[in-house]
């Protein structure tokens, strides 16, 4: 198994997609386009690179996140393995 440093970062972006996670029950996965990633703290910002991207982030379907009425998000966010990011209530 690959474990993943504690990381966190502030992502802004805009929500492309939306749609349930079919593997984890009350998350959906969000798409989003990530226009800037800034640190958190002195965690380390493992978004950084992701800027210009289109990443995919797990929310729980009742969080700010999921709920947003805008395509333009500016959540927290953590890695959490390879591929695999969650954002942060």
């Amino acid at each position: 198994m690959v474990q993943i440093i504690e990381n966190h970062a502030e992502i802004s972006g805009t929500i492309i997609g939306s749609a349930p996670d079919p593997a984890l029950p009350g998350f959906v996965v969000l798409t989003i386009r990530v226009d800037d990633a800034h640190d958190v703290g002195n965690s380390p910002n493992l978004f950084c690179h992701d800027i210009g991207q289109t990443i995919s982030v797990h929310a729980r379907n009742d969080s700010a996140a999921a709920t947003a009425e805008s395509a333009n998000v500016r959540l927290r966010v953590k890695k959490v393995g390879p591929g695999r990011s969650f954002a942060e209530e």
